[in-house]
């Protein structure tokens, strides 16, 4: 049985990525470190970058996520100095008018010469809006009707020479929005819907969901259900999912590696984390993430370790038992982390039946 599936970078754009542990490596985001990583990804035939949008912390002693870069204007630096590799930043529709977001993408998938798609947040961290002043009294119960109308005056502007547009949330009057993207018909929209309502949003108007799960049987769970109600509604949309790699010379490194961290749990911040949830999350990714947390220390994505023969078993099973079609991929330590998944995972996975979309030769230069 084979299968195919795409390879992405979750860019750190945050800092410490996505390990709450004092003894994790610790690292402030920035450019250099973020086109470094996104040359080098592309270099050894990854297909895209994805990059996630946070506007507040978890504080906590390692200050989880207090420190991060705006994505949309970092991945168009990285569309300037990449030729091949897709480009997916996540933009927040609530506090960016349709039209100036059109106009963004418009740009951004010109500055990459059509290689720029968007992912779209709806919410999750409704603190985030509340200390902007931003957050309406019934967003929980509205967001999806609000990034549907949101989502349609930006598929209007990339499509119409003029729009004019009666709606709840927003007004247009003989709306002009010039260039057009270079993708027809439009540029690649991913979403992350895991409730009813966000995969039945994301089916409909998206071209990939990403998906997590409390553990790998979970996961294979709702990526099938997600294939399942893309097909309902006429469409086969693809699906992702988010994990840690950890790749040492042995399993038993890499268990001990493991041990390290959750033995440097930053409790604070797993505390300031789960609090957010359960405050304004519903649905089977809040719940994922709570019971999660309860033991761990691998924030929203599931850690997938050992040696390289073991990560690649491991990712070929994740692949092929769910059909997943995009593995979205974070390091402790991104370079090396990169470097071994090319030469050593990569090949082990390709004999286990799975084919990678991209192929390029492997041993690219670390210093590109």
């Amino acid at each position: 049985m084979s299968h195919t599936v795409q390879l992405g970078v979750f860019m750190p754009v945050f800092n410490n990525g996505w390990i709450i542990s004092k003894n994790a490596p610790q690292f402030m985001p920035n450019w250099e470190m973020n086109q470094r990583i996104g040359r080098y990804a592309e270099s050894i035939g990854f297909d895209f970058l994805f990059s996630a949008v946070k506007w507040r912390g978890f504080d906590g002693e390692t200050q989880h996520w207090n420190h991060t870069l705006e994505p949309v204007t970092e991945m168009s630096a990285i569309a300037a100095v990449t030729s091949r590799i897709k480009i997916i930043a996540s933009m927040v529709p609530l506090y960016l008018h349709p039209v100036v977001a059109a106009k963004m993408v418009a740009t951004i998938d010109d500055i990459s010469d059509g290689r720029f798609g968007v992912n779209l947040v709806s919410g999750t961290y409704f603190g985030e809006f509340a200390q902007m002043g931003i957050l309406p009294d019934d967003y929980a119960t509205t967001r999806y009707d609000r990034l549907q109308e949101w989502l349609d005056i930006v598929n209007l502007a990339w499509t119409e020479e003029r729009v004019t547009y009666k709606g709840k949330y927003w007004q247009l009057e003989d709306c002009q929005c010039s260039p057009k993207p270079i993708q027809k018909p439009r540029p690649l929209l991913v979403c992350a819907g895991m409730s009813e309502r966000g995969m039945d949003f994301t089916a409909k108007n998206a071209d990939m969901n990403f998906l997590a799960g409390k553990n790998f049987g979970d996961l294979t769970a709702v990526a099938l259900q997600s294939k399942a109600v893309s097909s309902r509604v006429g469409k086969l949309n693809e699906t992702a999912t988010v994990l840690v790699i950890i790749i040492a010379d042995t399993d038993e490194a890499a268990e001990a590696e493991v041990q390290y961290y959750r033995d440097g749990v930053d409790v604070a911040g797993w505390q300031n984390l789960t609090q957010v949830y359960a405050e304004d999350s519903d649905g089977k990714m809040a719940q994922a993430l709570l019971e999660q947390a309860k033991n761990d220390v691998f924030y929203a994505a599931l850690p997938v370790y050992g040696s390289p023969k073991t990560v690649a078993e491991k990712l070929a099973k994740i692949a092929l038992d769910g059909q997943i079609d995009a593995l979205l991929l974070t390091f402790p330590d991104y370079m090396e982390g990169l470097r071994r998944m090319d030469l050593e995972v990569k090949p082990e996975m390709e004999r286990l039946g799975i084919q990678f979309s991209t192929t390029t030769t492997t041993s690219a230069g670390m210093g590109q």
